[in-house]
């Protein structure tokens, strides 16, 4: 046992070299996110202040199905972590006296005892939640997590913090020998076992070694942190407080008047926060559980990506310069110079230039590094990249990855920026992507056919059109129906705008149509990179749409419904938008959900511009959703659905899956439309 004496000096050698070698170690860890993009994500303060309390500290999202089980096991250690840190500073300060007590945590006082207790019973939650997590890795291997030593290292490094200090009250209470008080039920036991009937002075040996034990644990276990995945520990909270605000299905603007070049092709042309977010997975798995790409055998998990792109920056890192003089330099306030576009062309919130994430560093400050390591960096994607190119095409963008992370990763603008530089920079995408590009380009609509023809579908329906309208009675119009190019040029779709505009005039809904002014959304060309002819197609709709006063859109497509509600404002289109599904009435028929709905739903395989791209690899989406509708109508019955995408995918797949006689794919509308008359 050690004597009580030599405490201070261990203790002050174990603390002064852990902390600066956690300083070492994290000076390269900022290194790659202060060169990288500038992202401005200290606005709005009050509600980021609200969502870190609700996401971060209150865990809300680690009970969500589907891993309530272990969601409430984290959050028990997550809890017993937080109080442990109080008990981390006790020990601290009993290095150096054997009477020290945080303030009002006096075992004498009221809030102290209550304090002790809360510790105690919190210290036996903790190690329950390991206990969990040590079945998950070690008995159950469960596929979602990595199974890695380092997770059990951890584990058992967790455990050691709580009991250490369980090991301290329990040595605390043996040195007096008196009675065991009510407020330590778990350490008070440990002594009553295991330390009485020793010696003061044996007790006393017993707590001076349990401190130093618990601060050489807590060193070590903060200096592992970040060499690994368990970085989330320190970085989780800072992600959760900086995440977009902006709605999940909106992507960021691109500025391409003033920029040379697009996207992500280097470590460099990340944002600071897409860096950090790669430090804070945790690499749960919870990212693909319910992703399309992964489940059905795609080259795609999130995770591996995010553990790629840490693992690359780390490397890089070592490359790096620490810049602390041009740091020191930019505090002086000059004058920022304005004007100009990011580099990569990011506008909206990405701010100008590359440089510094901090708020206190002036714009015109850049940190750049030397041109030979640019040289030198390896591109994220493609041939000697870190990602292959077929990893990135494969994502459908459903946004189940953002849905389920626990830290809000935003993986999606990370994903599509990839795509961005290779269309836009190095104009290598697949093959069929090209025909949709040229379609949408020449004929506004991606299967290329004439645009001329986009109100063919209606021609004996008399249907109002706001060109050969007057101003007068475009004012007592309350929706303008955006029909979309699926519903205006696709046979089996036209079925379904057919069936919209019955169910409309039978609520006494007034609309008009715009007719051949209407043109793509452009929301796949947008998702597969080509942003340009996004914006293109988009300045066009919102154009014709600003034009009339009708500014209530219906329409039949989520797509289409994303791209006029959350995406059109970033080129002066405000709408109130609604998806046909909100406007229906009840039909009064029988409806089961299959087992994967809701916010937990899955992908019909279209979504993210792959509705227009072969699928090679891996089961096809669409059939592994067939499949799991069939389970659910007991093999026959009908499949409803409320996106043209889907319901190509979803009749698609039952005939691919030999299912043509028992099953059937209708829209809602087409289901609503056969119950009246």
């Amino acid at each position: 046992m050690l004597a009580a004496a030599m405490a201070p000096a261990l203790a002050t050698l174990i603390i002064v070299a852990g902390l600066s070698l956690f300083a070492w170690i994290v000076s390269y860890r900022v290194r790659p996110l202060l060169f990288a993009r500038k992202d401005v994500r200290w606005d709005e303060p009050a509600t980021r202040t609200e969502k870190l309390l609700l996401y971060g500290f209150g865990q809300k999202r680690m009970p969500a199905r589907p891993e309530r089980p272990a969601g409430a096991a984290h959050i028990w250690i997550f809890v017993a972590f937080i109080v442990a840190q109080l008990g981390t500073l006790t020990s601290f300060g009993l290095a150096y006296d054997p009477g020290f007590h945080l303030p009002f945590l006096a075992h004498e006082s009221r809030f102290g005892q209550v304090y002790l207790y809360v510790k105690d019973i919190i210290d036996l939650l903790g190690t329950a939640g390991c206990a969990v997590f040590l079945y998950y890795r070690l008995v159950q291997k469960k596929e979602r997590m990595t199974l890695s030593w380092e997770g059990v290292f951890i584990l058992c490094m967790i455990l050691g913090v709580l009991w250490s200090d369980v090991l301290i009250d329990a040595a605390m209470l043996a040195r007096s020998a008196g009675e065991v008080p009510w407020y330590l039920p778990v350490s008070g036991r440990v002594a009553k076992l295991f330390l009485y009937g020793m010696s003061p002075q044996a007790a006393t040996k017993v707590m001076t070694t349990g401190i130093l034990v618990h601060i050489a644990i807590v060193m070590a276990f903060l200096n592992f942190l970040p060499l690994g995945k368990h970085f989330h520990i320190i970085t989780g909270l800072p992600t959760v407080f900086f995440q977009r605000l902006t709605p999940q299905g909106q992507l960021s603007k691109l500025d391409l008047e003033n920029s040379e070049k697009f996207g992500v092709a280097k470590l460099t042309d990340l944002s600071w926060k897409e860096i950090l977010d790669t430090y804070s997975c945790t690499e749960c798995g919870r990212c693909q559980t319910y992703c399309p790409t992964y489940d059905t055998g795609k080259p795609l998990t999130h995770k591996e990506v995010n553990r790629a792109i840490r693992h690359h920056a780390q490397q890089m890192a070592e490359m790096m310069p620490l810049p602390l003089a041009q740091i020191a330099r930019s505090l002086n306030r000059i004058p920022p110079v304005t004007g100009g576009g990011h580099a990569n062309g990011h506008g909206d919130g990405h701010g100008e230039g590359s440089g510094t994430p901090f708020e206190g560093v002036p714009r015109h400050v850049t940190l750049q590094l030397p041109a030979e390591l640019m040289e030198k960096m390896p591109p994220l994607v493609g041939d000697g990249g870190v990602i292959p190119d077929e990893t990135v095409w494969a994502c459908t963008t459903c946004g189940w990855c953002e849905q389920a992370c626990p830290v809000f990763i935003e993986h999606l603008p990370r994903i599509v920026d990839m795509r961005r530089n290779l269309v836009l920079m190095e104009s290598r995408f697949p093959e069929e992507a090209a025909r949709v590009f040229k379609g949408m380009e020449t004929q506004g609509n991606p299967w290329g056919m004439g645009s001329n023809r986009r109100a063919e579908w209606c021609a004996d329906l008399d249907l109002p059109v706001a060109a050969s309208m007057s101003k007068e009675a475009l004012k007592d119009v309350e929706y303008l129906f955006f029909v979309g190019c699926a519903g205006s040029y696709d046979d089996r779709q036209k079925k379904v705008s057919r069936a919209l505009v019955k169910i409309l005039r039978a609520a006494g809904v007034t609309f008009c149509i715009l007719g051949e002014e209407e043109t793509c959304n452009g929301d796949s060309a947008r998702r597969l990179g080509n942003e340009y002819l996004f914006q293109a197609l988009a300045q066009q709709n919102v154009e014709t749409l600003n034009r009339y006063p009708v500014k209530k859109i219906i329409t039949q497509c989520p797509h289409c419904f994303n791209t006029l509600g959350n995406e059109y404002p970033q080129f002066g289109g405000n709408f109130q938008v609604l998806h046909h599904s909100e406007a229906l009435v009840s039909i009064g028929i029988k409806v089961r959900e299959m087992e994967r709905n809701r916010t937990e739903t899955f992908c019909c395989g279209a979504g993210g511009g792959r509705m227009w791209l072969e699928e090679t690899l891996g089961q096809r989406i669409n059939q592994n959703r067939v499949d799991e509708a069939a389970l659910t109508l007991g093999g026959k019955g009908t499949v409803a659905t409320s996106c043209p995408f889907c319901l190509t995918m979803i009749k698609d797949g039952i005939g691919e899956t030999g299912r043509a006689e028992q099953m059937e794919a209708k829209d809602i509308a087409e289901l609503v439309a056969q119950s009246i008359p």
